[in-house]
């Protein structure tokens, strides 16, 4: 009779306790359909706000474009987060259910933090798009811009010394500019945090590149400058800018293997220059820029056009100047 008894209850228990367990596993069935349907509608909503905003922005208007393209902008975050709120929510029940074990716990972490940047990415490429699109059929979609941006800034912060070493800036003498360098250009940029620079070299490399040397003259103009070279830019620099004459205290100039017919007047006026290096270019004449410039004593002008006759007549001008024909 006992027995009877005590089994009538375990079983009492039992069908309790299992009743319990569909009960819950109801309640978190209901609760997740619950939670994907929300976030559905969530999605819904804002892709349908968004789609007023298309149909509704006057494109033509700046302004009003301008304030659309910030409320969609918006609108994609949110977007965004909502379609990646469902991942991030399952990620979080499974390191829930192993919260003993830490390497489950790290890899949870690092997958949020994958999926926030891959979040972020998305948003920065739909701005793009929605930019674009608002500026007409014609306009670029650069979707690789976010992070070239993002690698260049990398790239002025490795190369550039002023955020980290004025004592750099102040004392480095010597500075060459490479045209056939990916990281010309920052450099470049960069020129006018220099203070002393007494030797500037910029060159175009083994076949030449394009170059802008009214540019790179202008922001070395406060450059104590002594010896300037203007080499190997091959068919890229035909003349040499008139900014030149900057330099007052040049004693070298060195502008060997371009396309140069001639030299410009302003190099008459540096007269301390004892050097010059005009060398395979196609000039034809050096007169009269040469006339003033009394302290030459090298003279370069191998595989140019300068007949026999002008030669002549620079050594008679300047007896102490050696010319280099080879």
């Amino acid at each position: 009779m006992k027995n009877s008894g005590s089994n009538h209850v375990f079983s009492f228990l039992l069908t309790t306790c299992l009743k319990i367990v569909l009960l819950l596993s109801l309640l978190f069935i209901a609760d997740f359909s619950f939670s994907q349907n929300s976030n559905q509608n969530k999605v819904t909503q804002i892709r349908q706000q968004m789609a007023k905003i298309r149909q509704t922005t006057n494109w033509d208007n700046p302004e009003e474009a301008k304030k659309a393209n910030e409320k969609i902008k918006e609108l994609m975050k949110q977007l965004a987060a909502a379609t990646t709120a469902p991942s991030q929510n399952q990620s979080g029940s499974n390191n829930n259910n192993q919260d003993t074990d830490d390497g489950s716990n790290e890899d949870g972490n690092k997958m949020n933090e994958l999926q926030m940047e891959m979040m972020k990415h998305k948003v920065d490429v739909y701005t793009q798009i929605w930019g674009a699109g608002s500026s007409g059929k014609s306009a670029p979609v650069l979707l690789a811009k976010p992070l070239r941006e993002e690698i260049v800034q990398e790239f002025k912060d490795d190369e550039s010394p002023t955020a980290s070493n004025t004592d750099y800036l102040d004392e480095k003498k010597i500075l060459v500019i490479d045209l056939s360098s990916p990281t010309a250009q920052l450099l470049i940029d960069q020129m006018e945090h220099y203070k002393s620079i007494k030797t500037l070299v910029v060159t175009g490399g083994k076949n030449g590149a394009a170059v802008n040397l009214n540019d790179i003259l202008a922001k070395a103009a406060a450059y104590p400058l002594e010896e300037l070279y203007i080499i190997n830019f091959r068919y890229f620099v035909k003349t040499v800018p008139a900014k030149i004459g900057t330099f007052k205290n040049l004693n070298l100039l060195a502008l060997y293997n371009n396309q140069i017919e001639h030299l410009p007047a302003q190099i008459s006026s540096l007269q301390f220059l004892k050097k010059l290096y005009i060398d395979m270019n196609p000039v034809q004449t050096l007169e009269p820029v040469l006339n003033s410039l009394i302290h030459l004593d090298t003279l370069g002008i191998a595989k140019t056009n300068i007949p026999e006759t002008e030669i002549s007549r620079l050594l008679q001008l300047n007896k102490n100047c050696q010319i280099l024909t080879k």
